[in-house]
């Protein structure tokens, strides 16, 4: 059985080891497939949830129709990601490997979610069938929070779990439909829904389960993306009763001296105070963070979570007709 392994904090550990790896054994690494999937790729998969060793949960070599594939990551018997290996120090250019769009148009990659092409630094992975934007992940860099954010969004073993089978109490199953919302830009968002994607102008996602989590990966946002500078601290976006409402900071102290009521980690030594009250001021604050560091909030967009629809009627229940007089 597959490990469940979700914490960003973990798999950075992680990150930070196969670089040091990468970097300290790079000459006996580089130019060798084997070495790079042993000492590289396979701790990945392994601290993802994912054991190499377990043919139930990974099989290597697997046999497709468009060819054979490095790991298949398995669910059920059935592959739901697949992985192409490359040695260390390849390149694969700017553009979406040709092989990803072979493997997704493989009628056998029906139930396929994510093809990934590695050579054990970079990564880049394409979601769902028939979608050939790619991300690009890079363990060399030097953000190694938000490259483990991405590992535990694209490739945790736990993203891959089947919905689970409903049924009422008296056992009947139940046929669920799920829609998905349109996509809406930040500003109009309906804060009384539940958000799942969060959407950014250059095309990155980031999953999302509630306003709090939109606010934290909008600053992660403007952070990783090096919009806020040392002198921007502490970044302030508001006045509440004429004290200035510290959004963001290097330590988890406000202006006044106060301390965060709810700190959260953006990054390594940059807190975030979460305690906003409502969602709808937690929106706000992050529009206001956008346009602070000059992004147009309109162009971040944000999917509501997927509304489930039970199509299926159970069976009408038995009148109760009393005793015949």
């Amino acid at each position: 059985m597959s490990m469940r392994r979700d914490d960003p904090k973990q798999i950075e550990q992680m990150v930070r080891a196969l670089k040091d790896r990468a970097s300290e054994h790079r000459e006996y690494i580089e130019g060798h497939e084997t070495r790079t999937r042993l000492v590289l790729i396979d701790p990945l998969l392994r601290e993802l949830g994912w054991d190499p060793e377990d043919p139930e949960v990974v099989q290597v070599e697997f046999k497709l129709k468009a060819g054979k594939i490095d790991y298949a990551l398995m669910k059920d018997g059935e592959p739901v990601a697949v992985i192409e290996a490359k040695r260390l120090g390849t390149n694969f250019g700017s553009g979406v490997p040709h092989q990803v769009i072979k493997y997704i148009k493989d009628p056998e990659c029906s139930n396929i979610r994510l093809v990934a092409f590695t050579n054990g630094d970079e990564w880049v992975i394409c979601r769902e069938s028939g979608d050939y934007e790619d991300e690009r992940v890079k363990i060399s860099a030097d953000q190694p929070f938000e490259t483990a954010y991405h590992f535990v969004d694209c490739l945790s073993a736990s993203r891959f779990e089947p919905e689970p089978t409903r049924s009422d109490d008296r056992g009947v199953i139940r046929t669920v439909l799920q829609v998905q919302s349109p996509v809406t830009p930040l500003p109009e968002a309906d804060w009384k829904q539940k958000p799942s994607l969060l959407r950014f102008e250059d095309g990155s996602k980031r999953v999302v389960n509630s306003w709090a989590r939109v606010y934290l990966e909008t600053c992660r946002y403007v952070v990783y993306d090096g919009l806020v500078q040392p002198d921007d601290y502490p970044v302030v976006l508001a006045k509440v009763h004429q004290v200035k409402r510290c959004a963001m900071n290097t330590s988890k102290v406000h202006p006044n001296g106060n301390d965060f009521t709810d700190p959260r980690e953006v990054s390594e030594g940059v807190w975030l105070e979460n305690d906003l009250g409502s969602n709808k001021a937690i929106k706000d604050y992050s529009v206001r963070m956008l346009r602070k560091f000059g992004i147009d909030p309109g162009s971040v967009q944000i999917e509501y979570a997927t509304i489930t629809i039970d199509s299926s009627k159970p069976p009408p229940m038995p009148l109760n007709k009393g005793r015949a007089r």
